[in-house]
């Protein structure tokens, strides 16, 4: 009987503690109900976003003291960024009463979701480590797992916010400056003396050639080549030792030629 025991013991921890998850890995998925709303809410649904995630007892005192500052020092601070998104976990599994009560204790206005005990277990590899926060970056990566109560880290958690909102808006930015094509500029000024200059676009990393060429088709001059990244690149090409008159300029490509007239007057 003692052996019986010690072997429904053992299953027993090795169900109720599990492995946690660790910062630097893919964040456990959930797909939870949210209260008073009809849809359920999936992690896996906001890979392109930073998801703050405070876990709570609905009946929890502390939670209920602690609640609060989420709202005011950690939503209010980011509820503006579209790359941001807040959610409360309910981990004690409580009906939708407790977690009203909880909303208007604490003055949460973010989505809370229900039935999280399990999804406390798969981060935390326990069922008590409730009132506590988390932020998951981009790719549903794990970057922030608090071992205090939620008042105790706010600096430390917006940190974590910050520095991940940064690196997306500025990802953002980047994709944003690479155009989707290659593009040749008509030259300013132009009409020009002495001096004008090209500008041109590349939606990619390639090896270029622009070129300066008469009306009849003979080069005259390569002012760019080599390997030139993709955006927006401009250059200049001075003419003082040519006559007036029409000139054609080239942009060459890896698998693309694109030509537009100039004109010099002196």
């Amino acid at each position: 009987m003692r052996k019986l025991l010690l072997i429904i013991f053992a299953g027993w921890l090795s169900t109720s503690a599990n492995a946690q998850t660790s910062v630097g890995e893919t964040a456990p998925d959930f797909n939870l109900p949210e209260l008073n709303g009809s849809e359920t809410v999936m992690l896996r649904a906001h890979t392109d976003k930073v998801v703050y995630i405070f876990f709570y007892g609905a009946n929890c005192p502390h939670c209920k003291t602690n609640g609060p500052v989420t709202e005011s020092d950690i939503y209010q601070s980011y509820k503006d960024n579209p790359n941001f998104l807040a959610f409360g976990i309910d981990t004690w599994n409580m009906i939708a009463s407790s977690n009203n009560s909880f909303r208007n204790v604490t003055g949460i206005t973010y989505p809370l979701l229900l039935n999280g005990r399990n999804t406390l277990n798969a981060y935390y590899g326990n069922t008590s480590s409730y009132d506590r926060s988390v932020v998951i970056g981009l790719d549903n990566i794990l970057l922030y797992r608090g071992s205090v109560q939620v008042d105790n880290d706010v600096a430390d958690v917006k940190s974590v916010i910050e520095a991940e909102l940064e690196k997306l808006e500025t990802s953002e930015e980047l994709d944003r400056s690479i155009p989707d094509q290659v593009v040749l500029h008509q030259n300013y000024p132009n009409p020009f003396n002495p001096s004008t200059n090209i500008q041109f676009e590349l939606d990619q990393t390639t090896e270029i050639e622009l070129a300066i060429y008469d009306v009849i088709g003979n080069k005259l001059s390569t002012i760019a080549t080599g390997s030139y990244a993709a955006g927006s690149h401009s250059v200049s090409w001075n003419a003082t030792n040519y006559p007036s008159g029409v000139y054609l300029y080239r942009l060459q490509t890896a698998t693309q030629s694109f030509t537009q007239r100039m004109l010099l007057v002196k």
